[in-house]
């Protein structure tokens, strides 16, 4: 061997294992951190598993709430989601299934334990209804893509604003509805999921489907926090913007139709 040679010190095998060891552990953490919105997602699916099993025992209110749980993990696994851009076609899958279950299935079986069974076989077809629109509405949600707007009332809200309802009526101090109230109001909201009336998307987006956030939403929001300060049941109050989102839809569709047709024909009255 030459004297001049530098002599390169031995390097260890095991220190080269431990860098590629190293290297398969960060792949595999960042493999890890983009599955935790499937959690949030299974979130939801346990609470929406959990409604039914409440419901069955007869425990009511706490099915109602549940459902209300669903939603908070269905929101936090649609935002971790885009934060982590880990959205892809399994999230989405797995993301419709929930939402059958917490949305649908869970508000129609509460509502049908708690009064829709004495209607018999109409009870049993409204209870029915529900989650069917509810399925054919996700499902045309995961093969449309729209930005900026629904076609058609989320689920979510749908499913919300029924076990809102639910928890509002089962309060000693709250009179029980008209019986058909509950049934009609389901009716209404299966048909406005599967319709394909636009709904703002506001999570996406602060103008969405040409309607500004804050100048409709803010509003709402301002006259249920006077309310809720003014003593007015809580429940009541937090239907108000789920109600408000609902008629929300037709009401803009209303306007759409005054600027395109009603407008131009008194405009055209008037200069004759």
């Amino acid at each position: 061997m030459n004297e001049n040679t530098v002599m390169q010190p031995h390097r260890p095998r095991w220190r080269v294992r431990t860098v590629r060891g190293g290297k398969w552990i960060r792949e595999r953490g960042q493999k890890g951190l983009s599955s935790l919105p499937h959690l949030f997602t299974l979130a939801n699916l346990s609470f929406g598993i959990g409604s039914l099993l409440l419901t069955m025992d007869g425990q009511w209110r706490a099915a109602s709430l549940m459902v209300v749980g669903s939603l908070i993990a269905d929101g936090l696994d649609g935002r971790l989601a885009r934060l982590m851009k880990a959205e892809g076609a399994f999230g989405r899958e797995l993301d419709s299934l929930a939402d059958v279950v917490a949305f649908g299935v869970a508000p129609a079986v509460l509502l049908y334990q708690m009064g829709l069974r004495e209607l018999g076989y109409l009870g049993l077809a409204v209870t029915l209804f529900f989650p069917l629109c509810g399925a054919l509405r996700l499902a045309r949600f995961n093969i449309l893509t729209n930005e900026g707007y629904f076609l058609g009332v989320p689920i979510t809200a749908a499913g919300t604003l029924l076990s809102t309802m639910a928890f509002y009526f089962l309060q000693e101090t709250t009179a029980p509805p008209p019986p058909h109230v509950i049934p009609s109001v389901m009716v209404i909201l299966g048909y406005l999921m599967t319709s394909s009336i636009p709904y703002p998307d506001f999570k996406k987006r602060r103008k969405s489907a040409g309607v500004q956030f804050w100048p409709i939403v803010g509003p709402v929001l301002a006259l249920a926090a006077l309310l809720f300060a003014a003593g007015w049941n809580p429940w009541a109050v937090i239907l108000m913007p789920l109600t408000a989102y609902v008629v929300l839809g037709p009401w803009l569709v209303v306007l759409r139709k005054w600027d395109e047709k009603v407008q131009p024909w008194l405009a055209d009255v008037t200069r004759r």
